[in-house]
């Protein structure tokens, strides 16, 4: 048996903040890890899930335990390829907008902007978040952002909180469930399972659930205690709401004749030795008058035959098979693959991509938009169990129509945009094919455990407590009430640090008894 004063479930990035903020406040910190040091291949098996609704990755690859979790998928490569995608969330984020339904934060933008910079501090950024290069003017309706790339090793190691006396590291800990005093509210400890087939206990003052968008709503599913619909789950909050980055590859960029705009800024590039990407972004004022959902949209460059129906199609129905998944319009694909033989061949034996030399007339729109918040995608409990007799999640993703409207319409505002501005025009534009290029998620999993002002519409209140419980907070992506346009670990830091110094600030007022 373990005893804390603050237990934390996961050790990823999120999780390896807390444990450093609060131990650096004096405080005894546990935190379990279902996988090891490094991850383990044998592991990967307690990530399974099922999978309906629309296509998605298996959950088994969309997640990686062991210590610094997912920061392993970063690459290794820095800075020429890999790293973190460093951005903060923009304004409009955090704001009700009555076109996008359950949208709106309880804390502002600027109640995270100190916590951005401890984050962006934490991770390494040597530059701001911005860059003087100059970019196309395109007019008042687009604008240009800028995203830095981090180190990608930051978060892959313990041995700094280690050499702590106050932070213990449990591997190999997959909790079950979680157990309440007599009042129902406060959280005694947790019980986990160890690879061998033993069993541990773990008390805390404090729990905080920092394991993903999954696994934080699968742990309070699974702790029923005679309550149907799970732990803190009164209104059936827990694991609704379930958002992606939604991810397409679509529409070709054709420069006009003799225009030569900076374009290689919406690559991948060194800015003073540091690696930057410009992307393109409808204006916070022309989302909301458009009824526009927050997207970027960098530039790849391609070989023209990559445009072509038959290569699309079969990168198509190439990832739909390495997922286990069977593509929308299965057959309009075959028939697209058999009519454009010779571009196949040629995709097959060069791959049709070019990633190097400069982008000239084929360049390919790669946009990025956050997905509406819908209840109706979400996170349940699976029939089948792990190894240790948890019921696996389910997951069910679900778009809005509003996800693809906003696609189309996003790459028809920039189309007039470029074309005012004599820089080119989009052609091949999402909607324009057929079937519709699939819309992919990032592997980023937001929102099943919302940030609400009450429990009638999410989980968590505005200091990430779980409503109605007295020790019980949670961290991470998935108390995110909207998902934004950028990849979501920045946000997810910048809510730890909140949180850490939140929890000090509770300890301040009622101290650990020596």
């Amino acid at each position: 048996m373990f005893d804390f004063d603050v237990c934390l479930v996961g050790a990823g990035p999120v999780g390896i903040v807390l444990a450093e903020q609060i131990s650096n406040n004096g405080f005894r910190v546990g935190v379990l890890e279902s996988g090891a040091e490094t991850p383990e291949a044998s592991k990967r098996r307690l990530s399974n899930g099922r999978r309906s609704g629309l296509p998605y990755f298996r959950l088994s690859d969309a997640r990686t335990r062991g210590i610094g979790g997912t920061s392993w998928r970063w690459g290794s490569h820095w800075p020429a390829q890999g790293g973190l995608r460093a951005r903060r969330l923009d304004r409009i984020d955090f704001r009700p907008r009555g076109h996008v339904p359950h949208s709106g934060w309880p804390i502002g933008a600027e109640e995270l902007d100190p916590w951005f910079e401890q984050a962006e501090a934490r991770c390494g950024l040597a530059l701001p978040l911005a860059t003087a290069e100059p970019a196309p003017d395109l007019g008042g309706e687009i604008r240009t952002t800028w995203c830095s790339f981090a180190p990608p090793d930051a978060f892959r190691t313990s041995s700094g909180l280690g050499a702590s006396s106050l932070v213990t590291f449990v591997t190999h800990a997959n909790v079950v469930r979680m157990e309440l005093d007599p009042d129902g509210r406060t959280v005694s400890s947790v019980r986990a399972g160890a690879p061998g087939g033993g069993w541990f206990t773990v008390t805390a003052r404090t729990f905080v659930l920092a394991g993903g968008g999954i696994e934080n709503a699968r742990l309070l599913l699974a702790s029923e205690f005679g309550r149907p619909g799970g732990l803190a789950n009164p209104a059936g909050q827990v694991g609704r709401y379930f958002m992606e980055h939604l991810h397409v590859e679509s529409g070709e960029l054709r420069l006009a004749p003799g225009a030569a705009p900076p374009l290689d800024l919406y690559r991948r590039h060194l800015s003073s030795g540091w690696p930057v990407i410009g992307a393109f972004q409808v204006s916070p004022a022309s989302q909301i008058a458009r009824g526009l959902l927050n997207s970027t949209i960098e530039l790849r460059a391609r070989s023209p035959r990559f445009f072509s129906p038959g290569v699309r199609s079969l990168a198509e129905v190439a990832w739909a098979v390495g997922e286990a998944q069977v593509p929308p319009g299965l057959a309009r694909h075959i028939r697209n693959i058999a009519v454009h033989p010779r571009d196949v061949a040629f995709a097959l034996a060069t791959r049709a991509v070019s990633q190097t030399g400069l982008i000239g007339g084929a360049s390919a729109l790669v946009l990025t938009a956050e997905q509406a918040p819908n209840p109706r995608s979400r996170i349940t409990l699976a029939e089948k169990r792990d190894p240790f007799g948890v019921p696996l999640p389910h997951l069910h993703w679900q778009l809005s129509p509003i996800d693809t409207e906003s696609i189309r319409a996003t790459q028809d505002v920039l189309d007039s945009a470029l074309r005012t501005a004599g820089v080119g025009r989009i052609i091949r534009k999402w909607g324009d094919a057929e079937p519709l290029p699939y819309v992919h998620g990032c592997r980023h999993h937001i929102g099943t455990t919302r940030m609400s002002e009450d429990a009638s519409t999410g989980v968590v209140d505005r200091d990430c407590r779980v409503h109605g419980m007295a020790n019980l907070f949670i961290a991470g992506s998935s108390v995110m009430p909207t998902a934004g346009a950028i990849t979501v670990t920045m946000a997810a830091l910048a809510l730890s640090f909140r949180l850490a110094d939140h929890l000090k600030r509770i300890a301040e007022n009622s101290p650990i008894p020596a």
